[in-house]
């Protein structure tokens, strides 16, 4: 009877090591299957690269002269506002200054600093430019709580999604001969997410799991449709967005260096642990994701 609970263990060990090769050999075909498709697109894109790299460098150099002409344009600042701007505050009352100057400028010259606000977010957006974050978190002392929000948020939705239609206009070649091996993984995400694909998406948006410019390059190429990536873009950067207005907001109630508001502090180190959640979060899943995969592929070999 031990004789037979054995060999039956065995013959169960035996199973699950062979059901453990055959799903991560199905994993490394699904990979390549992918990659394969990749290669394809890129000779399918190649065809048209060249008028396509034109057209968008003629958008890019279009978009940053309109740029260029608003700041030409902006109304000009006194020399001492000047000379409070362009400096380096060291002392509380110097912050205050600063503050009071950029405060007044953009009450004096609303619709011109929101236009350049929003100009530029969704500028640097629709290039994947780093910065978007920066004025995100300038948004709150420039506009208050609720505009600086709504301003971000409807700015961050827009820029990506403009990002999404250049990559899927004039951007297919770029993308897919400089990220070709990121795709092929992206491309299986999808797959095994396929019938859940806007929480997905959404998840991706609300965890810093995935850069959200690649998330904006390669969407329309693995034909997430744009209602999907609209949708969960909207809605999923509003947990960063708040974090940031927040913050903004918080220093610029403080008055002082020497005189610190105790409140405001606490407020911005729980904005930092609301903030830590989702990398947390995301380590966590990679590590489990990693020791998950080591173990199949000792089983396998």
């Amino acid at each position: 009877q031990m004789e037979s609970e054995k060999q039956s263990k065995e013959a169960c060990t035996t199973n699950e090591t062979t059901e453990n090769k055959v799903s991560l050999t199905e994993k490394e075909i699904q990979y390549n299957e992918a990659l394969e498709k990749i290669d394809a697109l890129r000779e399918q894109y190649q065809k048209t690269q060249k008028r396509n790299m034109s057209i968008l460098a003629g958008l890019f150099t279009f978009f940053l002269i309109v740029f260029l002409y608003i700041l030409y344009t902006f109304p000009p600042l006194s020399e001492e506002d000047k000379a409070t701007l362009l400096r380096f505050p060291r002392s509380g009352k110097e912050l205050v200054e600063m503050h009071s100057v950029v405060d007044k400028y953009t009450q004096s010259h609303y619709f011109t600093v929101t236009l350049a606000f929003c100009y530029l977010y969704v500028f640097l957006q629709t290039f994947s430019i780093p910065g978007p974050i920066i004025l995100s978190l300038l948004s709150g002392a420039l506009f208050g709580g609720i505009r600086g929000f709504t301003y971000v948020s409807l700015c961050a939705t827009f820029g990506a999604s403009m990002c999404y239609g250049l990559s899927h206009l004039l951007g297919k070649f770029l993308v897919v001969k400089y990220l070709s091996h990121q795709l092929a993984w992206f491309h299986c995400k999808i797959e095994d997410h396929k019938h859940n694909l806007f929480w997905y998406i959404l998840f991706l948006r609300i965890t810093p799991l995935l850069p959200n410019w690649f998330i904006n390059v390669s969407s329309p190429i693995l034909n997430v449709s744009f209602t999907h990536f609209f949708i969960a873009t909207l809605f999923g950067l509003m947990p960063a967005n708040i974090i940031h207005v927040r913050t903004s907001m918080v220093l610029k109630d403080i008055q002082t260096v020497g005189g610190i508001n105790w409140n405001n502090i606490f407020i911005l180190f729980g904005i930092g642990f609301i903030a830590l959640i989702p990398t947390l979060f995301t380590r966590k899943m990679k590590k489990e994701e990693y020791s998950s995969f080591k173990k199949e592929k000792q089983i396998a070999s």
